[in-house]
């Protein structure tokens, strides 16, 4: 219960004017106003600010974008666009959430909590069609 507490908790605001180059790895929830050029792996919800911009993979529970992003998202729970929001690229994840006004460039892979059941399912079809 507290791991999870600690995740939803935004204690680390990467401000406007403020370029990252590299790889993020954080353990709670991250806002992102400035730009970032590398991989963002969080184990909360990562917020993209207004004037914020991420390239090229994020990592998280929950991806809102109210900026830019350009690349792969990776979700254990859901992606919102928000309406000034702009994701080019792909995002696998829960669900996905675009506003009126949200731009989604790319492709989606929509996974559910069963995707081992499904797989067996699958599996087992596949034996029997030989």
């Amino acid at each position: 219960m507290k791991k999870e507490k600690q995740q939803k908790i935004v204690d680390t605001i990467i401000g406007q004017g403020t370029v990252i180059e590299g790889k993020i790895k954080h353990p709670s929830s991250l806002r992102i106003d400035g730009k970032i050029y590398g991989e963002v792996d969080c184990a909360g919800d990562v917020f993209i600010g207004k004037d914020g911009y991420v390239e090229p993979t994020i990592k998280g529970k929950n991806i809102i974008i109210a900026g830019e992003v350009n690349g792969d998202l990776y979700t254990s729970e859901k992606v919102h666009v928000q309406p000034s929001g702009k994701l080019s690229g792909s995002a696998t994840t829960k669900g996905i959430i675009i506003d009126d006004g949200g731009t989604f460039n790319g492709e989606s892979t929509i996974k559910n909590n069963d995707n081992k059941a499904s797989e067996k399912k699958k599996k087992k079809q596949d034996e029997e069609a030989s």
